[in-house]
């Protein structure tokens, strides 16, 4: 509304939703598979704001249908706020997060930093072995702390809040489409309010 010149507090609004039955999206609890890291905590190089450029790098759960998972690899562009690259898997392996990776570069020029978190397909030596063969520098979270990777946990946070729980899929197909769709939307027309 600020964009279109029109000026509205928070109290207008919230009527104005209450009269028209508009309703925020809410978060919901539900119970995925679990994992487990063995191994010593590693660096997190961005965590003072270092000079360079940072992708960030992410796996989430996204429910098919009642206990059918699949898995959405992400890779965060942090200077033009947009995902430049993902790929949706059946199986949570080295190979989906391999892919994405390489897409992202084929995509934009390489970062300085990777950042992601320690799981194993993460620390993977093959992995470990293409960030090293481009010349970047792998970043850590902290175990147990995904705030480390705060924008790209909220875009996943999003994805699932605006569309994966509002939505039922025919097909594996059928996600991977519609969710290719956000993403397209997120990356170019969803309004941000801090950019």
């Amino acid at each position: 509304m600020r964009r279109l010149g029109v000026v509205i507090g928070p109290n207008r609004v919230y009527r104005l939703m209450q009269e028209l039955g508009i309703r925020s999206l809410m978060g919901r609890r539900f119970k995925k598979p679990g994992t487990h890291v063995d191994y010593s905590q590693r660096p997190n190089l961005i965590k003072n704001h270092p000079i360079g450029t940072i992708w960030r790098a992410d796996i989430t759960y996204l429910e098919l249908r009642p206990g059918t998972w699949v898995y959405l690899s992400t890779i965060f562009d942090q200077a033009s706020k947009q995902i430049i690259a993902f790929n949706i898997g059946k199986e949570m392996a080295s190979k989906l997060i391999i892919k994405t990776l390489l897409q992202a570069l084929s995509r934009a020029s390489k970062p300085t930093f990777l950042h992601s978190d320690m799981g194993s397909q993460y620390t993977s030596i093959a992995y470990e072995g293409l960030l090293k063969q481009h010349l970047i520098r792998h970043s850590y979270s902290k175990q147990g702390y995904p705030y480390d990777n705060g924008p790209l946990e909220a875009f996943h946070s999003l994805l699932k809040r605006e569309f994966i729980f509002q939505t039922r899929f025919t097909s594996f197909e059928d996600l991977v489409l519609r969710v290719e769709n956000y993403i397209n939307w997120y990356n170019t027309e969803r309004i941000r309010i801090n950019g």
